[in-house]
């Protein structure tokens, strides 16, 4: 799959079904990746699907009409934390992988975040070296371990937790 043949684009509420059809195959391939399951995502209604979309930037990169590739943001509202947001749900499918689509969805997602947030959190499972790597390569550093963070059919995961600063809002 090469670089020039997808497109990054926010998902709006006419891609309700697409999103909800690529979240639930990445809960369902790597579920050690994501804070929620399939199975409990699975039951959850096309509502539950959009209002992730509404309240949330959620950036997708499609092949032709296939969507390949998703990640979202959401700032923090509180007063002393409105500075920060979060990259959220990143998953891109087996076949776009080592495409491009990855990076050029997180490039999206963190000029979102620029016009928002001084910097941009997130989480990810320790025992994931490939992601861990990825995100480093795009500017973000670890800062921390939350050991056991994660607990799914009785396996605990721990989470890496790591930032990017952008330039500081005025």
């Amino acid at each position: 799959m090469n670089g020039s043949h997808f497109t990054i684009r926010r998902l709006g509420a006419d891609d309700v079904k697409v999103f909800r059809s690529i979240r639930l195959e990445g809960l369902r391939n790597v579920p050690d990746a994501f804070g929620s399951t399939f199975e409990k995502e699975s039951s959850e209604p096309e509502e539950y699907f959009a209002d992730r979309l509404t309240r949330s930037a959620v950036f997708g990169g499609f092949v032709g009409d296939r969507l390949v590739g998703v990640a979202g943001f959401y700032s923090f509202e509180d007063t002393k934390s409105a500075h920060k947001g979060v990259l959220w749900g990143m998953y891109v499918t087996p076949e776009a992988r080592g495409s491009g689509v990855a990076t050029n969805l997180v490039e999206r997602l963190l000029e979102h975040a620029a016009k928002e947030v001084e910097q941009v959190q997130l989480t990810v499972t320790a025992s994931n070296p490939r992601a861990r790597r990825f995100y480093q390569r795009m500017g973000f550093v670890e800062y921390g371990l939350e050991a056991k963070s994660l607990k799914y059919k009785g396996v605990y995961f721990d989470e890496v937790l790591m930032v990017k600063f952008l330039s500081p809002k005025e």
